[in-house]
């Protein structure tokens, strides 16, 4: 299950209580729900994936830029290693003593949490509607246990008139 942590710092610590209290009501078909809590699966592993990524980027010994000796005599370029110091603190997770809190890595599990609460929001709801109608609970189960997979959808990132 989703973390279940909505403290103040959650952006929608509100909305998820209104669910869990019973004051929200959200209209959809239960497949929907299936198909938005493997999205939300599908989405928070390649935030992992990245991260890893960036970690591996982060722990490059030789960038080749110039940063140092090479067995060449190559001379050792400043400005190279200040580059390569820059790209390893924008890599490196926040609670290294290099990364900062616009690291890619940090930035990515602010975007994790995000999904985090919209799966817990929505499974909440999900959970009211099945806790209390049992045909709809069997429905869903049936639903999740046997709906096909789908490619979870592609957000454009430029939008043109025309496209």
């Amino acid at each position: 299950m989703a973390n279940e942590d909505t403290s103040p710092k959650s952006p929608l610590a509100n909305l998820i209580t209104e669910a869990r209290e019973g004051r929200l009501t959200i209209r959809m078909d239960l497949e929907k729900f299936v198909y938005i809590d493997r999205d939300c699966e599908y989405f928070k592993d390649q935030i992992r994936d990245i991260q890893t990524t960036m970690t591996q980027v982060a722990q490059q010994d030789k960038w080749g830029l110039g940063e140092g000796f090479s067995a060449q005599g190559d001379r050792d370029l400043v400005s190279a290693k200040t580059m390569v110091r820059r790209w390893r603190g924008k890599s490196r997770a926040l609670d290294n003593s290099t990364g900062s809190d616009n690291s890619v890595y940090a930035v990515m599990e602010s975007h994790y949490k995000v999904i985090e609460d919209f799966q817990t929001l929505f499974r909440t709801v999900r959970e009211r509607i099945t806790g209390i109608d049992t045909e709809q609970a069997a429905k869903y189960q049936d639903l999740e246990a046997n709906l096909p997979q789908q490619a979870p959808a592609q957000a454009k990132i430029f939008s043109w008139p025309g496209l």
